[in-house]
């Protein structure tokens, strides 16, 4: 005699903690993005706080090769009465002082970073007079605090009303001096010029302890246009851009107390910064990409083995260490395509394996859509939002369609509650 058993009583539908777990498990989310999370912050961190990337030495190395950033004080005039000994010398103000610096922009890459050389010539005006009631014997002092093995200072003219004069190094090294007399009421002008190259910036700083009269600094940069201004530093009065070009001028016909005048030299995209950034995005897209791939595990019913979804999450994580190296050595936007095709091809050949009755375009699309946007994004900084919205407005269209189709709503009403695959009967009266 079969006795009747009553049916077991329903189980309570879980929690949505426990769905998103079970979730996260069965699709190994949780260990696929602590593969992507260890490859970008390696990634990420060897481009920010490094030394050495890709045998290449960077600043200091730069530094000692090609220039140093500039720094040139103004010069300084002392005097004393004529005949007295230079034994307590007084400053004079200058009554104009008149520079042009015309620097053409000579970028030096290293690694991933492109430093901003610059090849200058500097050529300088200055005139001083003499309103004491007696003639006075005077030093022009013409500081030069820059290395000149780096800077490499070159071409060194000096003129004194017109005439060519000697200057002596004084016995420091870092200065260039001259000596004569200035009668009384008379002006003397001095001009000097010389060629130089340097790194990043060149600052010019007037004498803290004198006011200024008449002062101009016009700089001419070719090369580049995307400058800024050094902490601290005046703004130009006037700022004339073209095409690769710009054109500052500071103009004051007094200044109080001294200050200094300057710019940063205009720079090529810093890409160690672009692919830190996207490497420290990564995590995100890389959810979506796990997303779609569980829908098409779904779709074709085919769930994803661990080390099949631990080898995609690796491809995905190595790609930002490829990019990286092949950007050290070559143009970077080539290194990009060559990057994002070369590791789309293998992730979409890989995937078209696993899911054979899907179509490559649309494999192909789940690569452009997790990993090729969100870089471009990267890239194309100032239209990152415009970028990401109508990514996501794509997206949003696409679900709407999809879920008007039948076999799609068939697909989701066969799921239980807590999408967990349909359970198989374990006794005859269970499947009864």
């Amino acid at each position: 005699m079969i006795l009747d058993t009553p049916p077991p009583p329903p189980r309570p539908a879980p929690s949505l903690a426990r769905r998103a777990g079970a979730w996260l498990i069965r699709h190994h989310v949780l260990g696929s993005l602590a593969i992507v999370f260890f490859a970008t912050a390696v990634i990420s961190s060897q481009m920010v706080d490094r030394t050495d990337f890709a045998s290449s030495e960077l600043e200091r190395g730069v530094m000692e090769r090609w220039g140093a950033p500039v720094v040139q004080p103004a010069p300084s005039l002392r005097y004393v009465q004529s005949g007295t000994l230079f034994t307590e010398l007084k400053p004079l103000p200058f009554a104009q002082q008149h520079v042009q610096v015309q620097a053409g922009m000579n970028y030096r890459k290293r690694g991933l970073r492109y430093f901003s050389g610059f090849d200058f010539t500097l050529s300088a005006d200055y005139a001083a007079v003499n309103r004491e009631g007696h003639d006075i014997d005077v030093a022009f002092i013409f500081p030069i605090e820059m290395d000149k093995s780096q800077v490499l200072l070159s071409d060194l003219s000096f003129l004194v009303d017109g005439a060519e004069a000697d200057l002596d190094m004084g016995e420091s090294g870092n200065r260039l001096v001259w000596t004569g007399r200035i009668p009384q009421g008379a002006t003397r002008r001095f001009s000097i010029r010389y060629r130089a190259r340097g790194l990043d910036s060149f600052l010019y700083k007037l004498d803290p302890t004198l006011p200024a009269h008449d002062v101009r600094l016009q700089l001419n940069v070719t090369g580049g246009e995307n400058y800024d201004y050094p902490p601290q530093v005046l703004a130009a009065s006037k700022v004339e851009t073209g095409n690769g070009t710009v054109a500052l001028d500071w103009a004051f016909q007094s200044l109080e107390s001294g200050v200094s005048l300057g710019v940063i030299l205009p720079s090529v995209e810093a890409y160690d910064e672009l692919i830190s950034t996207m490497a420290r995005r990564a995590w995100v897209p890389f959810l979506g990409l796990m997303a779609l791939l569980a829908a098409f595990s779904l779709h074709h019913r085919r769930p994803l083995a661990i080390y099949e979804a631990y080898l995609l999450a690796a491809a995905y994580g190595f790609y930002f260490v490829l990019l990286a190296y092949l950007a050290a050595f070559m143009n970077f936007y080539v290194a990009y395509v060559l990057a994002t095709g070369g590791m789309g091809a293998a992730v979409v050949l890989y995937a078209r394996r696993l899911y054979p009755r899907e179509r490559t375009s649309r494999l192909a699309g789940v690569w452009a859509a997790t990993l090729v946007v969100p870089t471009t994004a990267v890239i194309l900084q100032g239209y990152t939002g415009l970028i990401y919205t109508l990514e996501i407005l794509a997206a949003l269209l696409g679900l709407m369609a999809l879920s008007t189709r039948a076999e799609v709503r068939a697909l989701l009403s066969d799921l239980p509650p807590g999408g967990e695959p349909p359970r198989a009967p374990s006794s005859p009266q269970e499947a009864m």
